[in-house]
């Protein structure tokens, strides 16, 4: 099972504003219901989960991140968690513009039935990859060679 974990307001205050904002301003460019994508838009970053019959892919978009920022980390509790850290810039710097974030952004994902030993991540041009096997399935039938 693969389930991303909700954004929880109560728990994130100093975003709640923006995560509104978010919200409002995602709601009016839809042009359909966008009740299932609205934890997409309130997220601090996005990504992309593909799930196939041996592994689950996932993407994280994540510019201007260097590696050394970013943590992955998969606990007893079968949550995947990214985490990243751009750090707030030197008070002497004076903003013209200033729209990018800055702080901690993280992700979880409740994920079980994977080969934790065998999870592979990489990071190249701003994209996260992480690569999840699956644990075989030892439900299922039993194939036989045919002699």
């Amino acid at each position: 099972m693969f389930r991303p974990i909700p954004f929880n307001i109560r728990e994130n205050a100093e975003r709640g504003r923006e995560a509104v904002e978010k919200v409002l301003d995602f709601v009016a460019e839809q042009p359909c219901n966008p009740i299932g994508r609205v934890s997409g838009a309130l997220s601090s970053f996005r990504v992309d989960v593909i799930d196939t019959p041996d592994r689950y892919e996932l993407f994280a978009e994540l510019p201007g991140f260097h590696k050394e920022q970013i943590t992955v980390s998969y606990d007893d509790n079968n949550y995947l968690t990214i985490k990243a850290e751009r750090p707030e810039p030197d008070m002497d710097v004076r903003y013209i513009c200033r729209e990018r974030r800055m702080g901690t952004f993280e992700r979880r994902f409740e994920i079980d039935g994977i080969l934790k030993d065998e999870v592979t991540v990489s990071f190249a041009d701003g994209v996260l990859h992480i690569v999840m096997p699956k644990e075989p399935d030892d439900k299922g039938r039993t194939v036989f060679d045919i002699k």
